[in-house]
């Protein structure tokens, strides 16, 4: 029995970590129609979940065309029934005022802009180190020259912690956004730094 909907903006998000959806979720991943390569390591790792998971390719184009495809099926599935748990993936914030109505009404909805967020709160891990340390460096960088796109904040990241790899670079700019130090407004990146970390 589906007790949570997961709706993924693909476009937006990549990273789907299968281990934190419990059995009981549906997963729907909406797909821009110019995104034409899905990794084959994530396919089989959804494949055991089978009609729990709901491939969508949007025909539309334009920035926020995934953005509106997500909003009907969500409306879809709220309508069926409006007891379940919803979630969107996504770290575009213009999901918010919809998100913010929904729970208005008293449905249940959050965005997530991680994997990890699925879980409970204690068991989400951080490299409290690291996210401390940029978010700092980037509040004493100006407004206007702070890293406007995730590939330039992950070589922002990397100039000011040149030790660490890939895959740790990926975690601190995970928990920013999960603390919401950081957000995604189309396609850019904005900083809310005076937030403790």
């Amino acid at each position: 029995m589906i007790d949570e909907y997961i709706y993924v903006d693909y476009e937006n998000v990549q990273d789907i970590k299968v281990e934190f959806i419990k059995n009981t979720s549906k997963v729907i991943i909406l797909i821009g129609n110019e995104q034409i390569k899905i990794p084959i390591d994530l396919v089989q790792k959804l494949q055991p979940m089978g009609n729990l998971v709901e491939w969508i390719r949007v025909n539309g184009k334009g920035r926020n065309a995934l953005d509106f495809y997500i909003s009907f099926f969500l409306g879809r599935d709220v309508t069926k029934d409006k007891n379940k748990h919803f979630v969107i993936y996504s770290k575009d914030t213009g999901y918010d005022p919809l998100i913010t109505y929904l729970k208005n009404d008293g449905i249940k909805i959050r965005r997530i802009v991680s994997f990890q967020e699925l879980r409970k709160d204690s068991e989400i891990k951080f490299d409290e180190a690291g996210i401390n340390r940029i978010k700092d460096n980037l509040s004493k960088v100006a407004s206007n020259k702070r890293p406007k796109k995730k590939t330039s904040l992950k070589g922002y990241i990397k100039s000011m912690l040149p030790k660490i790899n890939d895959k740790d670079i990926d975690k601190i700019m995970e928990g920013l956004f999960i603390k919401k130090l950081i957000f995604e407004e189309n396609g850019l990146i904005k900083y809310d730094l005076q937030k403790k970390a």
